[in-house]
């Protein structure tokens, strides 16, 4: 469900506290039976960080791990949004992520960047305050995941990783053979500094 924003909340995110303030806005407009449930927002961007829309995507569930991103990302794909946010609240006020909350995180940067949709950032909220996973320095150990990582993907690494492996030991073999610098460029596409350094 796309949540109404109003012009004021229409504007360009600088900071997650940005974000923060017009999330715990509309998490106040729920009446009092609504404020104690867990839901989920996806925010979307475009490329000036300018809010796209705001979607509910889960409501009241108690396990939030269970958000599919097909639901998550559909509306972003529908606004051509370059990146999102995601925010949930906790109901009970602390903002300290849980180990699900992580995962889902983990899960959905990796979905993101199969749909070439950024996710910059997941907020925590209560009405009283939030937890960013940028600022707390989370964000950066789950984007450096591999349990997401798309089979395919890590296939493609990994021969990469190898053919660099290969090309050294070429390099290091020619550089005894007393090749040049630059022949062993030519044959090995190394950077010149590496091959200075063997």
């Amino acid at each position: 469900m796309e949540v109404k924003l109003s012009k004021q909340q229409k504007v360009t995110v600088n900071s997650a506290e940005d974000i923060y303030l017009i999330m715990r806005q509309i998490l106040r407009r729920e009446n009092k039976i609504g404020q104690g449930q867990e839901h989920f927002w996806m925010v979307g961007l475009n490329q000036a960080n300018k809010i796209l829309y705001i979607e509910l995507v889960a409501l009241g569930s108690s396990n939030m791990a269970n958000i599919n991103p097909r639901e998550a990302f559909r509306m972003a794909i529908y606004k051509l949004a370059v990146q999102v946010i995601m925010v949930h609240n906790h109901p009970s006020g602390n903002v300290i992520p849980s180990e699900e909350d992580k995962d889902l995180t983990d899960h959905f940067i990796q979905a993101g960047k199969f749909l070439k949709v950024e996710v910059i950032d997941h907020l925590i909220i209560s009405d009283e305050t939030y937890h960013s996973f940028v600022e707390s320095g989370i964000f950066k150990k789950l984007q450096a995941s591999e349990k997401w990582i798309l089979p395919y993907k890590l296939k493609e690494r990994y021969k990469n990783e190898g053919k660099e492996e290969e090309k050294m030991e070429m390099a290091k073999l020619m550089k005894k053979d007393k090749k040049t610098t630059e022949e062993i460029q030519k044959y090995t596409q190394l950077p010149i500094e590496e091959i200075q350094k063997l």
